[in-house]
């Protein structure tokens, strides 16, 4: 009896050893395996971040950039369109300027039609401004004799100041003498005419012959310096009184178109700023002049020192200085 409650007690403890035994165990492989799935949640995290770090921002962080980026750019053609219109604004040339291309030549077709203004623009103008532009339009024809100059060049530049244009009667040998100031009118855009050869009145006035040969000495000579084979002309001092019905119909028969004046500078005579004055009365009382305004000048240095205040005075008053052309019917003195 006592053997068996030896035996008993052993029995016992061995089954609680087991026991005991096997619950270690199974804690030994729930910790293992619980450690094991930590490892292989962590896993795609992990494989996440390497992708990241291998291939760049992920697709999300890629289309916000560009979103910026579109914005950006978006911002950035707005501000360059509104500075577009800023600056349109500034270069607007206001309604009641009459543009250039926009006014016919006299004996010529116009070019374009005027722009018929809103009536929003009519009700900010004053009411003078509703005259069509032709009618405020006033053209003058700056004619130089004598030339070419050393100086033509200086003239020519202040022409370009103004944006105007004129046109040169021209001697034989002085075209000979400064060939570089008549290349430099033609290319400028001037009128380049003939003024004969001897500038002499008991020479050129000699004979209907006479008359006719110093223009086509003349004409040749211009042809060969500019390559300009010009038929208009003005003949010394004036065509009154040494133009006689003979001389004309010569002048006609060969082409030629001889062009007087209708303002007389007097640069001549004054010799300084005079001449100004003298031409700004003539212009006021021919206001109402119906027909091309021709003022006669010459290039003299005195002139020229004094050009500048004609050429602003008729830019201030609104006049266009343009040169003649063949186009035109030439204004002649009247014969009595």
């Amino acid at each position: 009896m006592g053997y068996l409650k030896g035996g008993w007690r052993r029995g016992t403890l061995v089954v609680i050893i087991a026991i005991g035994l096997l619950f270690a165990g199974i804690f030994v492989s729930n910790y293992f395996q619980a450690k094991a799935a930590g490892e292989s949640s962590n896993h795609p995290k992990n494989e996440h971040i390497n992708r990241a770090i291998a291939k760049g921002p992920a697709p999300e962080t890629i289309v916000r950039n560009t979103k910026d980026a579109k914005f950006e750019k978006e911002w950035i053609q707005k501000q360059q369109d509104k500075e577009i219109i800023w600056r349109n604004k500034q270069d607007q040339v206001p309604e009641t300027t009459t543009p250039e291309n926009e006014v016919a030549q006299p004996g010529t077709k116009e070019t374009g039609t005027p722009q018929t203004p809103t009536k929003e623009s009519n009700a900010n103008q004053p009411e003078q401004n509703n005259t069509p532009p032709e009618e405020n339009h006033k053209t003058v024809y700056l004619t130089f004799d004598d030339g070419p100059a050393p100086f033509s060049g200086e003239i020519i530049a202040l022409l370009e100041k103004y944006h105007y244009k004129a046109t040169f009667f021209m001697i034989d040998g002085n075209i000979r003498s400064y060939p570089n100031s008549v290349k430099l009118m033609v290319s400028s855009g001037e009128t380049v005419g003939l003024h004969s050869v001897s500038h002499n009145v008991k020479k050129f006035y000699a004979s209907a012959d006479s008359v006719i040969s110093e223009l086509t000495q003349n004409r040749n000579t211009l042809k060969e310096i500019s390559g300009i084979d010009s038929y208009i002309m003005r003949t010394p001092y004036g065509s009154v009184p040494h133009m006689s019905a003979e001389y004309r119909k010569a002048v006609n028969d060969n082409g030629y178109l001889m062009w007087d004046w209708n303002i007389d500078s007097k640069d001549w005579y004054y010799k300084d700023a005079r001449y100004v004055n003298s031409v700004i009365e003539q212009l006021n009382r021919m206001a109402n002049h119906n027909g091309p305004i021709v003022i006669l000048l010459h290039e003299r240095k005195e002139t020229l020192a004094h050009l500048p205040a004609l050429l602003e005075y008729l830019s201030k008053q609104g006049f266009e200085c343009k040169a003649i052309d063949n186009s035109m019917t030439p204004y002649q003195f009247s014969v009595r």
